[in-house]
């Protein structure tokens, strides 16, 4: 996404732009060999709904996978312009299910002018699921040009 982002032009409350994402067992399994992560509570439904762990009887998307979106929100909006990530913490309040529908978001809460190039923006994060279940919040700081 080419907003020509740059710091001074920002404004306080600024609303990120959407990524929206169908999750489906295809792409989490896709993850998780990317991720290296070959756990069957991620990769195989059927040993998932034979232990039925944490009570779902299915697979559920990786944290990381998560946490990924919700990056990606930052690097659509301002990577291809110079911004960059300073800081990122993520908390995962519940987990992604094949068919869910995820939407991840974000918002500056706070500018913070410094000498050209560190000058920063903080960023408050989301995740909601097609429910509009909130299943992932976070911080960030952006550098912007």
């Amino acid at each position: 996404m080419n907003e020509n982002v740059k710091f001074e032009d920002i404004e306080l409350d600024y609303e990120l732009p959407l990524v929206k994402r169908e999750i489906s067992q295809e792409f989490i399994s896709m993850f998780g060999c990317g991720s290296l992560d070959f756990n069957p509570i991620h990769m195989d439904p059927v040993w998932a709904k034979n232990v039925n762990l944490f009570g779902f009887g299915k697979t559920i998307g990786h944290g990381q996978l998560t946490i990924a979106l919700l990056t990606q929100v930052i690097t659509n909006w301002c990577y291809a312009e110079g911004g960059k990530l300073k800081s990122i913490d993520i908390k995962l309040i519940w987990p992604l299910f094949p068919g869910d529908t995820v939407t991840c978001g974000g918002k500056i809460v706070a500018k913070h002018p410094r000498k050209k190039e560190l000058s920063f923006v903080d960023l408050e994060l989301y995740a909601d699921n097609q429910k509009k279940k909130r299943v992932a919040v976070g911080k960030a700081q952006v550098y912007l040009p």
